[in-house]
C-alpha cells in the first residue's frame, strides 16, 4: 500500500481541497489515506508517507500550523531531499517560505525555501492561469489576500495567461524534488488530470483514473475556454 497523508483537514479544505486526497484514492485501491489532525503527529515524521498533501487554510489557521510544522522543519527537510511526495496548495506554500508579512507584524515560517509573503488584507486578489509544468498544460485558480516574492529559482510552473508568485512575474509556485507547491485552490487533482497521472507514476502506481475520461473531457473543455476569454 501507498500511504498518502492528508495533513490537518479539519483546518485546509476552505475550497475542498481535501477532495484531492479522496479523488487520488479512488483512482487506485492500493492508496491508504492517512487524515492527521493538528493534535497528532504527521505520519511522515517517522518517514512513513509516500505522499504529504497540505491545503489552503484562513490565516488564523495558518499560523496555528505554522506552529505545529516548525517542530518538524528537520524531518521535512529531510523527506523533500529523499524525494517524497509534497503537494502544497493555496496559502499553504507560505508556510514553507521565511516569513509572512502583515501591516507591522512579522510571522515567522518555516523557513525551507527562500521567499517571503506579504498579506494585502483589503485588496483580494483573484484570477485564473494557464501554465506549463515539464510538457504538462496546467490549470489554475486563485483568490488570495497575499502575494510572494523573491527570486524563485527553484518555480513550478512557467506561466502562460495569468499571473505567478506576485503580479510581476510568470514563474508560479516552488518545487523541489517532489515538492510541489502552488498558490492554485481547489481539488487541484481534480483540475489537473494529467499532472494526477504524474504524481501516480511517481509512486509507482499505474497511471489510470477514476473517471478518466469524464475528467481529461472537462479539463481539455476548461482549458479551451480559458485560453479563449483569458487572454
Amino acid at each position: 500500500m501507498k500511504k498518502v497523508e492528508l495533513l490537518f483537514p479539519e483546518f485546509c479544505n476552505i475550497y475542498g481541497e481535501s477532495y484531492s486526497v479522496e479523488y487520488l484514492k479512488k483512482c487506485n485501491s492500493e492508496i491508504e489515506v492517512v487524515y492527521t489532525n493538528h493534535k497528532d503527529v504527521p505520519i511522515f515524521v517517522s518517514g512513513e508517507a509516500d505522499m504529504v498533501y497540505l491545503g489552503c487554510s484562513s490565516e488564523d489557521k495558518q499560523e496555528k500550523i505554522i506552529d505545529i510544522l516548525k517542530k518538524y522543519k528537520e524531518e521535512i527537510q529531510r523527506e523533500i531531499e529523499k524525494g517524497t511526495i509534497f503537494l502544497v496548495t493555496g496559502n499553504a506554500l507560505e508556510i514553507f517560505g521565511k516569513y509572512i508579512e502583515d501591516d507591522d507584524k512579522q510571522i515567522e515560517a518555516i523557513g525551507i525555501f527562500d521567499f517571503y509573503s506579504k498579506r494585502y488584507m483589503r485588496n483580494r486578489h483573484n484570477s485564473q492561469y494557464v501554465g506549463k509544468f515539464k510538457d504538462m498544460i496546467m490549470l489554475g485558480q486563485k483568490s488570495q489576500y497575499s502575494m510572494a516574492y523573491g527570486d524563485f529559482d527553484d518555480y513550478f510552473i512557467d506561466i502562460e495567461i495569468g499571473i505567478g508568485m506576485n503580479k510581476e512575474t510568470k514563474r508560479e509556485g516552488i518545487r523541489k524534488n517532489n515538492f510541489y507547491g502552488t498558490y492554485s485552490l481547489g481539488p487541484y487533482m481534480i483540475l489537473n488530470p494529467h499532472f494526477t497521472k504524474y504524481l501516480l507514476c511517481l509512486m509507482g502506481l499505474e497511471p489510470k483514473l477514476a473517471f478518466e475520461d469524464e475528467i481529461i473531457k472537462a479539463y481539455d473543455y476548461r482549458l479551451k475556454e480559458l485560453r479563449a476569454t483569458l487572454k
